[in-house]
């Protein structure tokens, strides 16, 4: 988890805390949004199992768990600093985490583009007219 790359990256006080206050706070936010796409999922999955279609539900998670991901791994490479850009080497694991930096800007393409998405979101979920 990024809390505990930072954890191991900056270090922690005293009180466990990570050592660099705005960093603390993206960690967090990001734990936050995790747990949140976690129950989401868990949700909609006893819905379909109760029989409710989720229909365009699962635009949200795509768009959502596309978002969600890009800024988890924004967050691990604020957290590695240019250190992570390093592409070989057993340090970084051969880059493991820059080429799933890299990887998740697919992400935002490939099963449709954030925008195709979010128009789906707007017209099946909230109802929105056309613009």
């Amino acid at each position: 988890s990024p809390g505990e790359i930072a954890a191991q990256a900056i270090g922690v006080e005293e009180d466990g805390r990570l050592a660099d206050p705005m960093l603390r706070a993206k960690v967090a936010q990001t734990e936050i949004d995790g747990w949140a796409f976690l129950l989401t999922m868990e949700r909609l999955k006893d819905e379909a199992k109760a029989g409710q279609g989720i229909g365009a539900k699962s635009s949200m998670l795509k768009y959502y768990g596309t978002e969600f991901n890009k800024r988890r791994f924004e967050v691990m490479m604020d957290i590695g600093g240019s250190d992570e850009l390093e592409w070989e080497g057993a340090r970084t694991e051969d880059g493991k985490l820059v080429k799933g930096w890299l990887r998740t800007k697919a992400n935002s393409i490939e099963g449709g583009t954030s925008e195709v998405q979010l128009n789906i979101i707007a017209k099946r979920i909230l109802e929105l007219p056309d613009a």
